[in-house]
């Protein structure tokens, strides 16, 4: 019986020593008070997460296509956990016309939401029935997808009338073999 025990608590030690941890702290979950000094807020789920350790995309959302991401968008927007896994730890907030000059603003929550297979403006105080709906632009850039995204009003045929409001962006990194939120601009 002995034999045994030790045979399984030294395979279950060996299967830890098989994984390369991250950082301190996925290596070791029971110490989380020395990490907890080296970032300001906690992270729901992190998003340096290995590959293995994220929540399942359906799939063939994390290729490198427009329909791959069009599929992962989809799934990030359904869930919020799923989302922080798949977002770098700080999304920076940077100015839409030029994206490489952050700004200094606090960060807003996620804004897009698919309401009846329709891309909405997500206001937590509103109800969904109330919520504008987006005209979406996906731009591919090399190894960066870019979601533009305006509020917009729409003809019966679902042609643009006219936006409104002031455009947004997320940018989103091919990364660890899936695509990761990086940026909000606006």
């Amino acid at each position: 019986m002995k034999q045994r025990l030790l045979t399984a608590a030294l395979l279950a030690l060996l299967l830890q020593g098989c994984q390369a941890p991250e950082s301190t702290a996925a290596a070791d979950p029971a110490a989380p008070t020395s990490t907890a000094t080296t970032t300001a807020a906690p992270e729901p789920a992190p998003p340096a997460t290995p590959a293995a350790q994220r929540p399942a995309l359906p799939q063939g959302a994390c290729e490198k296509t427009e329909d791959g991401f069009s599929a992962f968008l989809e799934a990030i927007v359904a869930d919020p956990a799923v989302r922080a896994a798949y977002s770098a730890p700080h999304v920076e907030e940077s100015d839409l016309r030029d994206p490489s000059k952050p700004v200094d603003r606090p960060g807003e929550p996620f804004r897009l939401v698919l309401i009846d297979s329709r891309w909405s403006y997500d206001e937590p105080d509103k109800q969904p029935e109330q919520l504008a709906r987006v005209k979406l632009e996906l731009k591919p850039d090399g190894e960066r997808m870019r979601a533009e995204f305006i509020r917009a009003e729409f003809s019966p045929d679902e042609e643009v009338i006219k936006t409104v409001g002031t455009p947004e962006a997320y940018v989103f990194d091919y990364t660890q073999q899936c695509w990761q939120l990086t940026q909000h601009l606006r």
